[in-house]
């Protein structure tokens, strides 16, 4: 009898367990972001614009002390090179008030060496910088005869003291970069996917998501071991939909001239839920204007969540200029 009501005990225990259980994963699913809300004007990066034209932004590893960014200053206002430039983001421990700061020193020799074999007579549009598996990697993409491709560099031992016998040539990516123009990589969450836009048999651009075999690293990138391209339809339109990158919290920012803006290019987002990329919702009059909003980029420091976009709304150097602001997501 004992025995009896001992294994009754322990039953009951366990349905308790799993109904908990199943609560919590409620709570959960509850708790996934489907909005994003700006809470702070955007602020023009003065310290790091020109007079021409800077967009297309990327931060390095530590995300204080440096930005990579496009733009045509070098060339004054033609071809767009890669350029690296110091960035530091502090918050006030006491009034939680953020300053930004833009150190003159001189450009970290590893990306000298880098730049020298990825900048060319054409345009290098959209870097990159994120790791996968054990491999940290600088994609970009560059324009030739055909249109423009995505190129990478294997720079997990960039910082060593082996760099200068390191490989920095640029490599292609298979099955990718067949068609047309192909821009703008970006790496899903778990590594195994990368999502890009391109105008592969259309007139516009369209995002895309590639699905790897493996997780992603510098073999499946060379052999390209990949299982499937598709554009991803619930977040491509009739018109332009350019630039995703995945940041905070699942979310994808990206750039589109579709109906229901506010002028020319603006920037919206949507959350991966449930295993898919629900309907993107515009970012609003707090970070989009009647003039283009381009290439955003979000990260987290201090716990809060900050974007680095670039615009040619009045007011700035001259040309597209990068601008920060800060946003929360419910």
């Amino acid at each position: 009898m004992n025995e009896m009501k001992k294994l009754i005990f322990l039953i009951t225990v366990a349905l308790i367990l799993t109904g908990c259980s199943g609560d919590e994963d409620e709570e959960v699913n509850e708790k996934v972001a489907t909005f994003a809300t700006v809470i702070q004007t955007p602020t023009n990066l003065g310290g790091l614009n020109s007079e021409y034209d800077d967009y297309n932004s990327t931060l390095d590893e530590n995300r204080e002390m440096g930005i990579i960014f496009s733009s045509n200053r070098n060339s004054q206002g033609n071809d767009f090179d890669l350029i690296y430039k110091y960035l530091v983001i502090k918050e006030d421990p006491e009034n939680k008030n953020i300053t930004i700061e833009y150190p003159d020193y001189d450009v970290p020799y590893y990306w000298k060496n880098i730049f020298r074999n990825v900048n060319s007579a054409e345009n290098e549009f959209g870097p990159y910088l994120n790791s996968a598996g054990e491999n940290l990697f600088l994609m970009y993409s560059t324009k030739n005869n055909a249109g423009y491709d995505i190129q990478f560099l294997n720079l997990t031992d960039f910082g060593s003291a082996q760099f200068d016998t390191f490989d920095s040539i640029p490599k292609t990516i298979p099955k990718i970069n067949e068609y047309d123009d192909d821009l703008y990589p970006t790496f899903s969450t778990d590594k195994k996917n990368l999502i890009f836009c391109s105008n592969k048999n259309s007139n516009v651009f369209n995002i895309y998501n590639t699905l790897f075999k493996t997780e992603i690293n510098f073999e499946s990138l060379i052999n390209g071991d990949i299982e499937s391209i598709n554009k991803i339809e619930s977040l491509s339109s009739i018109a332009d939909d350019k630039c995703p990158y995945i940041g905070v919290n699942d979310m994808m920012v990206f750039t589109s001239n579709r109906e229901g803006g506010f002028g020319g290019y603006d920037i919206w987002y949507s959350f991966y839920v449930n295993g898919q990329w629900i309907a993107p919702k515009n970012f609003g009059s707090e970070i989009n204007t009647g003039q283009d909003e381009f290439r955003p980029i979000t990260f987290k420091m201090f716990e809060r969540n900050f974007m680095i976009f670039s615009s040619n709304r009045p007011g700035g150097k001259g040309g597209f200029d990068l601008y920060f602001a800060e946003f929360k997501t419910e």
